[in-house]
């Protein structure tokens, strides 16, 4: 097996591994309920780092941008794509979901859910976009406002100095340490599947696993695809890491090919 293969396809092989390995244990220990505490340490973990993550990488980003108006646009830019794929993606996978159904019988035992009072669109959109208190910001419950209040961060850094301000270099950095911690926590990842999968099983049986399998057969073929598109298109070698530690290893090297490139 060759080293690429593994670099593309390793992770998930684990993942599915370790989900296949749970769904074995749960349907032949009952006992698996108690691994369910390996699944929610992980999402625990992640739901604790998405906030944060959220806040510094667009702060971040905004605040070192050289001009706000071309920050403005590229949000702009940004919303538009976001919207317009994801109606695609609702598109395609409404009618994948008609095609090929995850659950083909629905589950009678389902608990009915209690309806609100129905907000008024005035009071929709305020809660949309902001919260009461700065303590709600961090709360993964308000997503939406807590990017509006990091986009309005992000400018306020910008307008205040940009990238040399050290406000602006603090959220970079900790930018870098959180997606950091985002590696070392998704290392957890097949123990974790493995512990909430053994739990599912054990506690709602086998045959829950069949609405799990249909699912994965429309979603992992698609993430595949992905990955060999990836591994058959790697990125350019001179903007690799390793290209940039071989130039700052050996300046006088790199001057000496940018003075051959002048003198043709």
């Amino acid at each position: 097996m060759s080293r690429s293969f593994f670099r593309t396809y390793g992770f998930l092989s684990a993942m599915l591994l370790a989900i296949v390995l749970g769904c074995v244990l749960g349907a032949l220990w009952p006992g698996a309920t108690c691994l369910a505490p390996l699944g929610t340490i992980f999402i625990n973990l992640m739901f604790c780092i998405v906030v944060p993550l959220v806040f510094c990488s667009l702060s971040s980003s905004i605040a070192c941008m050289k001009s706000p108006k071309r920050a403005g646009k590229i949000m702009g830019t940004t919303l538009l794509v976001f919207i317009v794929t994801g109606l695609i993606a609702a598109v395609i996978m409404l009618f994948a979901m008609r095609l090929y159904p995850p659950v083909l019988e629905p589950w009678a035992d389902a608990a009915a859910g209690a309806v609100d009072e129905q907000a008024s669109v005035a009071q929709l959109l305020v809660n949309f976009f902001t919260v009461e208190d700065f303590a709600a910001l961090l709360s993964r419950r308000a997503m939406l406002p807590l990017i509006v209040f990091s986009i309005l961060i992000g400018f306020g850094v910008n307008l205040s100095g940009g990238a040399d301000c050290l406000t602006a270099k603090v959220l970079q950095d900790m930018t870098n340490c959180l997606l950091k911690v985002v590696s070392l926590i998704s290392y957890y990842a097949p123990v974790a599947f493995f512990g909430f999968f053994a739990s599912l099983v054990a506690t709602y049986g086998a045959q829950i696993t069949a609405a799990y399998g249909r699912a994965m057969l429309v979603y992992y073929p698609r993430k595949g695809g992905r990955a060999r598109h990836a591994a058959a298109h790697p990125a350019p070698r001179g903007h690799g890491a390793r290209h940039l530690l071989v130039r700052r290893d050996d300046p006088d090297k790199f001057r000496g090919r940018g003075r051959q490139r002048r003198a043709a």
